[in-house]
């Protein structure tokens, strides 16, 4: 049906792409090649027919296409390379060479969700066309599809709206118990933010052989954290529980790092440090073991051992063997459904625009195509699984209550579409919300894409130094403390520093095209470096041999970090600098629910009947750790 495909979770849908990460500061131009294959001369037509091949920046890379040209027609287009996260530019490489030539036309539609995609692949044939001697101005203003007029009735047991990590999550656990669900995602791809994530979960149900060392370091973390000002302020007979936990762990003789779903909860209250009690916590942390546990029963394979990320020091997180980010999630959960009986039907470019109510329920959804088809779906539950609002610049500043946004749009890491859709539906029915100015950026993103896919470098580890070639801040610390210090520095800029024991990630050809871009610098000095960054070579040299020193004996004096590793110092060349700046990332605020049901409250605090809420479009839940939460909630729903 046009842009509104049904499936039942081919390979094909896995494939499918997602969106545009954050928000795009530049456009890159189109470069135009020679023709690989030169036809005849006539231009019968307007096209001198052959074969040409066209280039045009990408979000991540260059796109090269391959045209073909009768005298009078396109013939064929093809993308031959790309570079952009595999299931955002996947659709766009299959939709868009059959839009143009369908239409024979440049002015076709992009494909939800993968516009950078869509766009230079457009630039390329243009380019092509140019070689080809035809007119791309005259080819523009053909190909702008009309609006289908179709209208389409069907029914469920449970529509989620959006296929994101909580959405997944929610509709496998609703299909195991028994539902038929349907799943809308607005963009063309599944995934959502897992798929421009680090795709990190913390992996509480880790054996020892896939835990690291239980390090002095690591034991004074747990120290520090139980002697924090907001443990003092915690309940305390959690407290008093993760303190007979570790007492009982040190006296096992383990040397393995330490873990429980009460430290996990303490921890996270005291890391994210924005007034949440520790309660909040505790249920996340169970639903976050009982999917490790459901996720290894089914043959997942994790990371080992685990390790620690920016802004959680931790080293609890891991993530999927296979695949670029949280693509291995999806990957996972798509062979999972092949193997079993589950009614799950997913339809992608499809928005939803509405909550449909009666008596007092909520009964279904209105929901609209790419291609204009409409759809009347109703259901016994409705799981608002969309996201939350980290898109939406206007919604950020209306419940900001702690950052100085600049004028003009946020810049944020999100994959479009996380603009707040489910949180506006529930709330025009009445829907609470709660802690909706706790808004969580990410510190350490290229300044081009807001993306962190590209920094060189060991997150959490690696010093971070500003235009001025200090750093500022301990790199260790937590993601508000990190952002509120990076956004005080000269146009909130730094630079992620690291040496020649970090350069296996990303990948040698892949640091070329960084390099190009200038979204990376690499020197056999330091004060090569320091030229190409635009620092003082001076103060930034004395910055890194300090920091350098403060790695080796352990103890950071200036800003009080001890917590380093062996890729921590700066001494072996190469030297490389990645340009970094803050964007948003997750909103942990969202609709007020029951913690236990998921089910959606009024501002009274009342059920919404048929309305239920999982990952970031609730309150207190964010991060890959979502689909726990979406799994958590679908368990529920199926059980009533």
């Amino acid at each position: 049906m046009g842009g509104s495909t049904a499936t039942n979770m081919s390979r094909r849908t896995f494939l499918g792409a997602a969106t545009v990460a954050g928000v795009q500061l530049a456009v890159f131009g189109l470069a135009g090649c020679a023709p690989s294959a030169q036809g005849e001369s006539g231009k019968a037509g307007g096209f001198t027919a052959g074969t040409y091949t066209g280039e045009a920046e990408g979000k991540f890379d260059a796109v090269v296409v391959e045209t073909d040209f009768t005298e009078d027609s396109i013939a064929a287009v093809r993308v031959v390379k790309s570079g952009d996260t595999a299931r955002i530019e996947q659709p766009a490489i299959e939709k868009m060479p059959e839009r143009i030539v369908d239409a024979q036309g440049l002015g076709v539609d992009t494909v939800t969700g993968s516009t950078l995609t869509s766009m230079a692949i457009l630039n390329a044939v243009s380019s092509c066309v140019e070689q080809a001697g035809g007119s791309v101005s005259a080819l523009k203003k053909k190909g702008a599809s009309e609006p289908s007029g179709e209208h389409v009735d069907l029914e469920a047991d449970v529509v989620v709206v959006g296929a994101g990590a909580s959405g997944m999550g929610g509709a496998i656990a609703a299909a195991q118990g028994g539902k038929r669900v349907i799943v809308l995602e607005k963009n063309s791809n599944i995934g959502g933010n897992c798929l421009v994530s680090g795709g990190y979960l913390e992996y509480l149900a880790a054996p020892d052989d896939a835990r690291p060392a239980m390090t002095p370091e690591l034991e004074r973390y747990v120290e520090d954290v139980l002697g924090s000002e907001i443990a003092a302020q915690s309940n305390p007979e959690v407290v008093d529980a993760v303190r007979r936990e570790f007492e009982a762990f040190k006296a096992s003789g383990s040397a393995k790092l330490f873990d429980s779903p009460n430290y996990y909860a303490l921890d996270f209250a005291v890391t994210t440090g924005e007034g949440l009690p520790v309660e909040a916590y505790l249920p996340v942390g169970k639903n976050i073991l009982a999917l490790n546990q459901w996720m290894t029963e089914n043959g997942f394979e994790w990371i080992e051992p685990t390790f620690a990320i920016t802004g959680y020091q931790y080293p609890r997180w891991s993530g999927p063997v296979e695949g670029v980010n949280g693509e291995g999630y999806f990957d996972f959960y798509e062979d999972f459904i092949a193997g079993g009986t589950m009614d799950i039907e997913v339809y992608l470019a499809t928005a939803v625009d509405e909550l449909i109510v009666e008596n007092g329920a909520v009964v279904g959804v209105e929901a609209t195509a790419e291609d204009g088809t409409g759809y009347t779906i109703k259901a016994e539950s409705v799981l608002l699984a969309s996201g939350g609002f980290s898109g939406n610049s206007d919604m950020l500043r209306q419940y900001n209550t702690e950052w100085e946004y600049p004028e003009g749009a946020i810049p944020t890491t999100n994959v479009n579409g996380h603009t707040g859709d489910g949180i506006a539906m529930a709330t025009k029915l009445g829907a609470g919300v709660v802690d909706m100015g706790n808004q969580m950026m990410f510190p350490f993103n290229d300044p081009v894409n807001f993306s962190f896919e590209d920094i060189m470098g060991a997150f959490g580890d690696s010093p971070v130094v500003n235009k001025d070639g200090k750093r500022f801040v301990d790199e260790t610390t937590d993601r508000f403390t990190i952002t509120s210090e990076l956004m005080k520095q000269p146009d909130s800029l730094g630079f992620f520093v690291c040496d020649k024991k970090c350069s296996d990630y990303p990948s040698e050809e892949r640091q070329e095209t960084l390099l190009r871009r200038g979204l990376l610098y690499r020197a056999d000095t330091l004060e090569e470096l320091a030229e190409q960054m635009g620092c003082d070579k001076g103060a930034f040299v004395e910055t890194i041999e300090a920091f350098n020193e403060a790695a080796w004996a352990g103890e950071d004096e200036t800003f009080g970090r001890y917590l380093f590793t062996e890729l921590s110092s700066v001494e072996e060349p190469p030297f490389f600098a990645s340009p970094v700046t803050w964007a948003a990332h997750i909103t942990i605020g969202g609709l007020a629910t029951d913690e236990n049901t998921h089910e959606v409250l009024t501002e009274a605090g009342e059920p919404i009947p048929g309305l239920y809420a999982a990952g970031e479009t609730r309150q207190d839940i964010c991060g890959v750790g979502s689909m726990a939460d979406g799994f958590a909630a679908g368990q529920t729903i199926a059980s009533r």
